[in-house]
């Protein structure tokens, strides 16, 4: 059995640091095959699309994202740069009792490598809402979850995974979304990913 602590997941999380992620710009940004406007065009990603940055070649980086192409069932690609920015945060603060957040759904969804079922990659995507904003221009708010990752040997290992997000409040009754996205290391064979427990919290508002 491999050890747990080589980390069967890239995860998005503000204790990883080695992980980058990044948010595209514009909409109708084509991912290539290759880096280079030569390259083969797979698909195209819109405005706000959260992705893994896995390296830089020029004015191009190779990039992990959700959703895949439909002919070839890959998840990675090349988009030029300058459609791509890192993703923002904020200090953590404390935050007044009064100011509460109920979390609606945590769903975890995953894909597989067409022909192998093996797990490329996942996306565990949080919805809540803040039932008292007490005229908030913006919050931040901190998600959890305790992953179990199953490999085709039989292995269970634990994953913990951890992101911040900022939203801007435009009404009270507003539900948000978060997504970690998760890139799996494919040579450890996994069939199934589930969710043992999850929360999400406010850690910070203006």
């Amino acid at each position: 059995m491999r050890s747990p602590l080589l980390f069967l997941l890239l995860l998005l999380s503000t204790s990883v640091s080695a992980v980058e992620y990044l948010v595209v710009t514009n909409d109708s940004v084509r991912v290539r095959a290759q880096p280079g406007l030569n390259g083969r065009s797979m698909l195209m990603l819109n405005k706000g699309h959260l992705v893994i940055k896995m390296e830089e070649q020029g004015e191009w980086t190779r990039i992990y994202f959700t959703g895949k192409e439909e002919k070839t069932g890959k998840t990675e690609g090349w988009m030029h740069s300058s459609f791509l920015k890192e993703e923002n945060k904020l200090q953590q603060q404390a935050v007044p009792e009064k100011l509460k957040l109920e979390v609606i759904a945590a769903e975890l969804t995953c894909e597989k490598i067409i022909g192998a079922e093996i797990i490329q990659g996942c996306d565990l995507h949080f919805q809540y809402e803040l039932l008292q904003s007490a005229d908030l221009k913006s919050i931040k708010v901190g998600c959890s979850a305790e992953l179990v990752a199953r490999a085709r040997s039989g292995d269970l290992i634990p994953v913990p995974v951890n992101q911040t997000l900022d939203h801007s409040v435009v009404e009270q009754s507003d539900t948000y979304s978060m997504h970690i996205l998760m890139k799996a290391d494919v040579s450890y064979e996994l069939e199934q990913v589930n969710i043992e427990g999850s929360r999400c919290q406010l850690v910070g508002y203006l």
